[in-house]
C-alpha cells in the first residue's frame, strides 16, 4: 500500500512538472554577473504543506553558468517520514543563473522516522524563472532523487531512495 501511494504521488507531481512546462516561457538572454545584478533566491514550496511534503531553499550564483545553495525538505506521511537537509550545485545551460533548465547535484543528511540519521547524495533537474516588474519574483519547479546511505542493516525502513520534488517553488531574488 505504501508503495502505491509513493507512486500515486510521484505519477501527479511529475504531471503537474510536465504541465508547468510546457507552458515554458522564451529563453531570454544570457545576463553577466556584475554589482548590481540580482544572483541570489530565497525560496519554498507552500503548495506541498497540502501533500505533506515541505521544501525551501537558498540558492546563490557563483558564476556565469552556475549556483550553489543550501535546502531542507520533509515528508509526513507514512512510517518513513524524513526530513532532510543538503547543499547543492547547480549548471544553467543557458547561461543566465536562477533563470531556465538546470542540472544539479546535492549531498547532505537524512532523518528517516525514528530509524537514525544517514549521509546521502543525489541529482536533482529543474526549470525556473524570475518575474515581475523588478525581476524579483522566483518561481521553480524540478525533481530529484537522492540515495540514503545506510550502515545499519536492521534499520527497519524501505526509503533509500528518497524523491526529491519543489513542486512549485515561490520565492523572493535579491
Amino acid at each position: 500500500m505504501k508503495a502505491h501511494r509513493m507512486t500515486s504521488l510521484l505519477t501527479k507531481a511529475s504531471f503537474l512538472l510536465l504541465v508547468i512546462v510546457s507552458f515554458e516561457a522564451p529563453r531570454a538572454e544570457a545576463q553577466p554577473i556584475t554589482p548590481e545584478a540580482k544572483i541570489q533566491v530565497v525560496s519554498a514550496n507552500p503548495f506541498g504543506l497540502l501533500l505533506n511534503l515541505f521544501n525551501a531553499e537558498y540558492e546563490r550564483a557563483v558564476t556565469g553558468s552556475s549556483t550553489a545553495g543550501i535546502g531542507g525538505s520533509s515528508y509526513f506521511g507514512s512510517k518513513d517520514n524524513y526530513v532532510n537537509a543538503d547543499v547543492f550545485w547547480r549548471y544553467y545551460p543557458s547561461g543566465n543563473p536562477l533563470q531556465g533548465w538546470a542540472f544539479g547535484v546535492k549531498v547532505g543528511m537524512t532523518k528517516v522516522g525514528d530509524e537514525g540519521t544517514f549521509f546521502g547524495a543525489g541529482f536533482d533537474v529543474n526549470r525556473s524563472w524570475v518575474l515581475g516588474k523588478n525581476d524579483d519574483f522566483y518561481v521553480g519547479v524540478g525533481f530529484g532523487l537522492k540515495r540514503i546511505y545506510i550502515s545499519d542493516e536492521d534499520a527497519d525502513f524501505d526509503l533509500e531512495v528518497i524523491p526529491t520534488i519543489r513542486v512549485i517553488n515561490v520565492g523572493y531574488v535579491f
